[in-house]
């Protein structure tokens, strides 16, 4: 893997704790695919989104809900067309005023060095722990 991918991947996370929606638009395909593991009935912004504006309108979604103040990407373990990395964050549930603390494995998937896919990864349990405390 080269190292202007890791360096995107890096450009990415910063444009995503800056909430900064356009500079991370900037680095995906129109095509790009962004899942969650997190069932619709859990959080209606869970699920898949096909295209890059599906993609940026769900994030604008989340960062509506709450509040990132941390984001954390930890070691990044590449190969020749994927990206794994554990991803510690910790965000206020802008409506109850409840903090999250936790840490979800994101899967990049490349095409020539650019992201084309992210899957989000996160503890279920603890997340439906979390929600139940924010009605």
């Amino acid at each position: 893997m080269s190292k202007p991918t890791l360096t995107n991947l890096m450009d990415i996370y910063d444009a995503w704790r800056d909430h900064d929606l356009d500079r991370l638009a900037s680095y995906l395909p129109a095509d790009f695919s962004h899942s969650l593991n997190i069932p619709c009935e859990m959080m209606p912004a869970g699920g898949v989104r096909e295209g890059k504006a599906a993609a940026i309108a769900r994030l604008q979604q989340i960062f509506e809900g709450f509040d990132t103040q941390y984001i954390g990407p930890g070691l990044m373990r590449p190969d020749e067309t994927t990206v794994v990395l554990d991803v510690h964050t910790r965000c206020r549930h802008r409506l109850s005023g409840r903090w999250l603390d936790t840490t979800k494995k994101h899967v990049w998937v490349l095409e020539d060095g650019w992201p084309v896919s992210l899957s989000e990864f996160y503890d279920l349990e603890q997340f439906a722990a979390f929600m139940r405390t924010t009605r």
